[in-house]
């Protein structure tokens, strides 16, 4: 099934495209949501909610498995880059809703921003492997480039208008 005819059906000729930006938010989160209790159920006291960044700051001190917490870390990790990307991705897609910019681009481009941001959080948690790290660059690279297509789209609607 192409995108094309998915965009063509019914529901999907509105745009809903500024709901991936609370997503996006919601995909931020999640490692944080996962990494706490983790973190917790490990070792009693790991995580402090009144006071988060010393708990991530001493966790090497705790009696915590190496591989769980290699991937708490990166979890944390993940929540920061996400959160660090947010703009970028809220930004391209608010100039491109604003250019009207077609539905069904706003559509791909947020949905591959998306897709990419969960694929990536996945990679950066459990991807152990030096070798294998190329992956989350590559998902990173790819959510970056879906922001700058929404940018691009958005300049070429707005290089149309008589200023």
């Amino acid at each position: 099934m192409s995108y094309p005819y998915l965009a063509s059906t019914p529901g999907l000729q509105y745009n809903y495209s500024l709901y991936a930006i609370p997503v996006g938010w919601l995909i931020g989160m999640v490692p944080l949501w996962w990494a706490a209790p983790m973190a917790n159920r490990a070792c009693r006291g790991t995580y402090d909610n009144a006071n988060p960044t010393n708990s991530w700051a001493n966790i090497d001190a705790k009696p915590i498995p190496q591989q769980l917490k290699g991937r708490i870390k990166r979890a944390i990790a993940a929540e920061n880059n996400t959160h660090t990307n947010l703009p970028l991705f809220a930004a391209a897609l608010v100039a491109a809703n604003a250019a009207h910019v077609d539905a069904s681009s706003l559509h791909f481009h947020a949905s591959v921003w998306v897709i990419s941001r969960i694929a990536y959080t996945l990679a950066y948690i459990f991807i152990e492997d030096r070798k294998k790290s190329a992956i989350r660059s590559t998902l990173y690279g790819v959510g970056v480039l879906s922001c700058f297509a929404l940018i691009v789209k958005a300049a070429k609607k707005y290089s149309a208008l008589p200023w």
